[in-house]
């Protein structure tokens, strides 16, 4: 056991120094409760900051965070602008065509998030307009869900670009219901009584992995191992 221990170190070693930098860019969402959000005081708070932390720790370098949205994320990489994005970011098919995944350290469902005693199950919501993120895995998980179910009539999805506004439209009754990951949904829903999320039900997984530029081996080997 020591030696493969000895092994694997000298083998991380070996991978750590093919590329020389002091900095790790981590592209982070700054609007993401409770994954990653900057706070009043201006602090970065959330589990994504203690990844991020932690992840630049163990491999012996200051961290930079680097503000980033649902689109840019990947696109930051794509330019070289950051290194890693611990961005709450699903690991997806159509994604992993564009960019690399370590594995996967987040599980958790995507639902949605209704005003209280309006809708009780995910049922209630066919036929009426609901909202998703730009760019979210969840606009196709609704859409599977209603071709599973047998509903086969096009949904009316609403794209949001600022999720404060997209729970104001679910208060003022603009749209029935908002999808996000269940994690997300109650951490809103607990600020204000009047919302509610459906967690009995889901209409996907989530699986967060962090992204690293295509190709890139070094660094989804030196993420993994860290």
């Amino acid at each position: 056991a020591l030696a493969i221990a000895a092994s694997a170190a000298a083998s991380y070693a070996n991978v750590a120094s093919t590329k020389e930098q002091a900095t790790l860019r981590a592209g982070i969402r700054f609007d993401n409760p409770p994954h990653s959000f900057i706070d009043s005081r201006g602090n970065w708070v959330g589990f994504d900051i203690d990844i991020a932390e932690a992840l630049a720790k163990a491999m012996g370098r200051d961290l930079q965070k680097v503000r980033v949205n649902e689109l840019t994320r990947i696109s930051f990489l794509q330019s070289d602008r950051i290194d890693v994005a611990i961005a709450s970011m699903s690991h997806t098919i159509k994604r992993d065509r564009e960019i690399d995944f370590s594995e996967t350290y987040f599980w958790s469902k995507q639902t949605f998030l209704v005003k209280r005693g309006q809708i009780k199950r995910l049922k209630d919501l066919v036929g009426k307009r609901v909202g998703m993120d730009r760019g979210s895995s969840a606009i196709g998980n609704w859409r599977d869900w209603l071709k599973k179910h047998g509903y086969r009539r096009s949904p009316q999805i609403i794209e949001f670009t600022d999720k404060r506004a997209a729970v104001q439209a679910v208060k003022s009754g603009a749209i029935a219901g908002w999808a996000e990951d269940y994690e997300i949904l109650a951490s809103f829903a607990k600020r204000d009584g009047s919302l509610a999320v459906l967690a009995k039900e889901g209409i996907g997984v989530k699986l967060d992995g962090i992204g690293v530029k295509q190709g890139d081996s070094t660094m989804r080997d030196q993420v993994n191992y860290a």
